[in-house]
């Protein structure tokens, strides 16, 4: 996940912060949760603010922004992935997932559609626990250095100060297209002995969607405290019987919880500590992506740390999702190929190709109408024609959907 756009301009700093206590939430509305966590940058759950936010100094953000929709894996990535963690054997496809390793060895399993949830386990199915103190944070992000490179998570804000029964969790929240995320995390755990046991993410590849106009974070604001009470009850609940624990982490004062209990939270205030403008992870017409959003960091009286809400900055009703199709040929003409492939009556497709020496690797990509839209599920033969730099010649056609070679017509 590169530090720039789809096509390939750079953009200017990720982050657009206000200053610090630049606003206060008025949570509202029944009794809530406020998870949080002790530092380091850590996230936490989403809370449930209410009441009327009174905002000053926040930052307009850009004019527009484009949702971020992940599309198929594919077996290349995967096979690619499987090498970085020392998954032995080949990656197999088994019921929408693709496959490696099993028993009690190293195992990966990866979701082929979108966001491409995967999961490692370093002993599989076989039971093992740990012993020992976790390691010190700085060893943790060191050894998790060399994954997150081949995840192409270079830049991305990582943090390790999460432990729990001997384990270290480094967390990594990438920058795409030039922004910070929220929602999107890949996570490690890292042993006493300073090896990988499991670890998890998201492995889609992202395709830029339609640019929409972006709302300001004085509005995200009021939007979010609509959506989340306005003051009265509006489904937060009741305190139930069972509140959480007090902090019992080293270091922690354990008079002080790290989750606030449950208490009418119209009269808590919430201090909005910083605004940053970024992506987070939401769903569009039923499918999860990242979405141009307005990042609140919120402190509570009574409560250590901080949490993030994110809210929405652009209409995802407007943001169709868009996903990669595989292409079946391919034929030559002149200085253009013409690419071949199956798809849907309802949807629209256009093709690109990138070129270089040896390969040119082509991309179709599927846009999808509006869900809310009947459409009858019949599939048709569809052929694009992409214009080439210069022709063909002995280079291969690889196809971007399976990172595999396109056999020609």
């Amino acid at each position: 996940m590169e530090e720039r756009a789809q096509d390939g301009r750079k953009y200017r700093s990720p982050l657009l912060i206000a200053g610090v206590a630049t606003a206060v939430l008025l949570a509202g509305g029944g009794g809530a949760y406020w998870a949080t966590t002790s530092g380091g940058g850590g996230k936490s759950s989403h809370a449930s603010p209410g009441g009327t936010p009174s905002a000053t100094s926040l930052p307009t953000g850009p004019g527009s922004a484009a949702v971020q929709h992940p599309g198929t894996v594919s077996r290349a990535t995967v096979e690619e992935l499987a090498k970085a963690l020392g998954v032995p054997g080949t990656v197999t496809s088994d019921a929408g997932f693709w496959k490696a390793g099993g028993g009690a060895g190293p195992t990966l399993q990866v979701l082929k559609a979108a966001p491409g949830t995967w999961s490692y386990a370093r002993y599989g199915t076989g039971a093992h626990s740990t012993s020992g103190a976790a390691v010190a944070e700085q060893k943790a992000l060191d050894k998790a250095a060399p994954l997150l490179a081949a995840l192409g998570l270079r830049g991305a804000k990582t943090d390790a100060s999460q432990t729990a029964n001997g384990l270290r969790t480094v967390s990594a929240d990438p920058v795409v297209a030039g922004l910070p995320t929220y929602g999107w995390s890949t996570s490690l755990k890292i042993a006493p002995d300073g090896r990988l046991t499991s670890a998890n993410g998201p492995l889609s590849p992202l395709t830029k969607g339609e640019v929409q106009p972006v709302m300001s974070a004085e509005k995200a604001l009021k939007n979010l405290e609509a959506a989340r009470g306005g003051g009265e009850d509006h489904g937060i609940g009741e305190c139930p019987t069972v509140v959480p624990k007090e902090s019992t982490a080293p270091g922690d004062d354990p008079k002080l919880p790290t989750v606030m209990p449950c208490v009418p939270t119209k009269t808590q205030p919430l201090n909005v500590r910083q605004t940053v403008f970024g992506l987070s992870s939401q769903y569009v017409a039923g499918r999860q992506a990242l979405v141009p959003s307005w990042l609140f960091e919120v402190t509570q009286a009574g409560v250590k740390g901080s949490t993030t809400l994110a809210q929405p900055a652009v209409d995802t009703t407007q943001a169709t999702p868009s996903s990669l199709v595989d292409i079946t040929s391919y034929a030559v003409d002149g200085k253009s190929l013409k690419l071949s492939f199956w798809g849907g009556v309802c949807s629209t497709y256009t093709a690109s190709a990138d070129e270089s020496g040896q390969t040119v690797k082509a991309h179709v990509t599927q846009q999808r109408e509006d869900s809310k839209r009947p459409c009858v599920a019949l599939a048709k033969a569809f052929t694009k024609t992409v214009p080439l730099g210069r022709p063909l010649g002995a280079r291969k056609v690889v196809d971007a959907f399976d990172g595999k070679a396109v056999p020609k017509k």
